[in-house]
């Protein structure tokens, strides 16, 4: 058996707010991103019997490692004990990063025509794909040995959700990936807390 997963999207930055892709850029949590981490913190203690049998793992982007940190301190845990992992990471937007949806549209409109034909094996300028992310993920994703509670981003919770509902794959860049709720992956089943 699978062990269980619990992934936490990290809180709202400003550019969640305004609607830019960050990607791998290193943007913070802004004070309400912040109270969305410890409340999905408690929804843990309603299920985690024992945190001690737990992994926790990070994206090593900042606003996931700060997200790592709420949870544990939130849990009564030493804050910075948890382990990091580059294939956490969000997609990389590169050139699209920094800007919002309409920005592009107007700047870059085959590009962003292109990138919407084919949501899962576009490649973006200097950055990657859908493909190439959950390549990644699932990688790390079958290497676990223990329940896992995660810290990282829309993207990865996105592939995560689309392969164990087997989502069609230009349909997985448009799932939901909520930050005030827990992603639960357990008995290759989708849930939210």
């Amino acid at each position: 058996m699978k062990p269980t997963l619990y992934l936490i999207r990290h809180g709202q930055t400003d550019w969640n707010a305004m609607g830019r892709l960050q990607g791998q850029t290193d943007i913070p949590m802004n004070s309400f991103g912040q109270s969305q981490v410890v409340g999905n913190a408690e929804k843990l203690l309603g299920v985690a019997a024992d945190l001690q049998e737990f992994d926790f793992v990070s994206s090593p982007i900042n606003r996931a490692r700060e997200t790592m940190k709420l949870i544990r301190q939130s849990l009564g845990l030493p804050a910075e004990d948890f382990q990091m992992d580059d294939r956490l990471k969000e997609l990389n937007y590169g050139e699209f990063s920094s800007h919002t949806w309409e920005e592009l549209r107007e700047a870059r409109p085959q590009e962003v025509m292109d990138r919407f034909d084919d949501t899962w094996g576009y490649v973006i300028p200097a950055g990657e794909c859908y493909a190439m992310l959950s390549q990644r993920v699932l990688n790390w994703f079958h290497e676990l040995e223990r329940d896992t509670i995660v810290a990282a981003h829309a993207g990865v919770s996105r592939v995560l959700q689309g392969y164990f509902a087997k989502c069609p794959k230009n349909y997985v860049a448009f799932l939901d990936a909520p930050q005030d709720r827990v992603l639960v992956i357990q008995d290759q089943q989708v849930s939210w807390l």
